[in-house]
């Protein structure tokens, strides 16, 4: 026997010991299959929840439920999200006041976001601060406002109103690329669907079509507007140009800024690739490696950041698109005991010896993005320490069912 399969079954053990059974993957239902989180969360300022992928309605349910507990009963009183900090105070001033139509706000988020499991998080969000007016639970974005469709139809009618004749020639280059507000650049590469042409090269192409009209200096809106959609497609993933490291800086001051600002403790919501302690990560399938938000906030708080995994084993993250289970040698599958089912493990409480050796062996943990196709499933995953390194604790779901997307069939 290797010492790796000796270890695996000192942790399979420890797991069956130790693991709490979830007893519900419902938001509303109770929070007592919880109580070992809030127990242990002494001292914590910020609590990271970070999800092997977004598309999980059962994860994105049990980060709703961990909201709740954080709020409800240890006082937490702000959620971080990585979007656009514009439409993230959108969602907070409905939070607060009930302004807004909550899925037009959520028309212009990431589409991660747009589903009915949020709208349940800002509904319910809304309900606690009608109870609580005078100490409100807030939300803020990790991430400068960025391009929307509205910003391509402001610069369109600007060009229909000074020079008609060339607004066939602006939508030769906006018709191709504001689709990337519905379905990213990168993952239409990925499906075979893209049109060819950078969408970068078009929106700069555009952008000097409007700058040579008459009367473009007089509308500055117009032309920042224009210069924000060639921010937005110069800065994707697509083109090659993210920079992952800065962002990461930038949302871990964000979130510091916020805490010491309000004095508020948060719970900061996004994938396991920034939740998770590391200083070196590396994103397999997009061959990107970077220290992430999860370590500078570490740095910043000490013992003050947990971070928090949400993993599953198989399941479906679209009706038509399977994720089977994990290969041999991916810490998902020794995670994967079916007779607890969906289950929370605390992993500061591993024992010394083979446990604790498992645990900061580096490993390889499942992460599931937009590209993801299950015939390359082993090269989605990160990578870069043991789970042990990353997490604090772990809440494993065996099986995943799709979010509910707000988008029109």
């Amino acid at each position: 026997m290797s010492d790796e399969t000796h270890d695996s079954a000192h942790v399979t053990r420890w797991i069956r010991d130790c693991a709490r059974p979830l007893a519900t993957l419902d938001a509303d239902g109770s929070l007592m299959d919880l109580a070992a989180l809030a127990d242990r969360a002494d001292g914590t300022v910020v609590v990271g929840v970070g999800a092997t992928t977004r598309a999980g309605h059962e994860l994105s349910v049990t980060a709703h439920r961990i909201l709740r507990l954080f709020v409800e009963t240890l006082g937490f009183r702000a959620l971080a999200l990585l979007d656009d900090e514009s439409v993230v105070a959108a969602m907070d001033e409905y939070a607060r006041t009930g302004a807004g139509d909550v899925r037009a706000i959520l028309g212009d988020a990431w589409v991660p976001w747009r589903t009915a499991e949020t709208i349940a998080v800002l509904e319910w969000a809304r309900e606690f601060n009608r109870a609580h007016p005078h100490d409100p639970v807030r939300l803020f974005g990790l991430a400068p406002e960025a391009a929307k469709p509205a910003h391509y139809e402001r610069v369109t009618r600007f060009v229909e109103k000074v020079a008609p004749q060339r607004k066939a020639d602006l939508g030769s280059h906006y018709d191709p690329i504001v689709t990337a507000h519905r379905l990213g650049e990168h993952i239409q590469r990925a499906n075979g669907a893209h049109p060819g042409r950078p969408f970068a090269d078009h929106a700069q192409d555009a952008l000097t079509l409007v700058e040579s009209l008459p009367g473009a200096a007089g509308a500055p809106e117009v032309l920042d507007a224009a210069r924000l959609i060639v921010r937005y497609h110069e800065s994707s993933t697509a083109s090659g140009r993210r920079d992952f490291a800065a962002e990461s800086v930038d949302a871990a001051r964000r979130i510091v800024d916020w805490h010491d600002r309000t004095g508020h403790r948060i719970v900061y919501w996004e994938g396991v690739s920034n939740t998770a302690v590391a200083r070196e990560l590396t994103v397999a399938a997009m061959s990107q490696r970077f220290p992430n938000t999860g370590s500078l906030l570490r740095d910043r708080f000490g013992t003050g950041y947990l971070s928090v995994a949400l993993t599953f084993h198989h399941g479906n993250v679209r009706a038509d698109l399977a994720v089977p289970a994990p290969a041999e040698g991916f810490a998902d599958t020794v995670l994967d005991q079916p007779e607890l089912g969906s289950y929370l493990l605390d992993l500061r409480t591993a024992p010394a010896g083979a446990v604790r050796q498992w645990l900061h062996r580096p490993a390889k943990l499942r992460l599931i993005i937009g590209t993801y196709r299950p015939d390359r499933d082993v090269d989605h995953h990160i990578a870069g320490a043991g789970l042990g390194d990353w997490f604090d604790v772990v809440l494993h779901i065996r099986t995943i069912t799709p979010t509910h997307s707000l988008a029109q069939p």
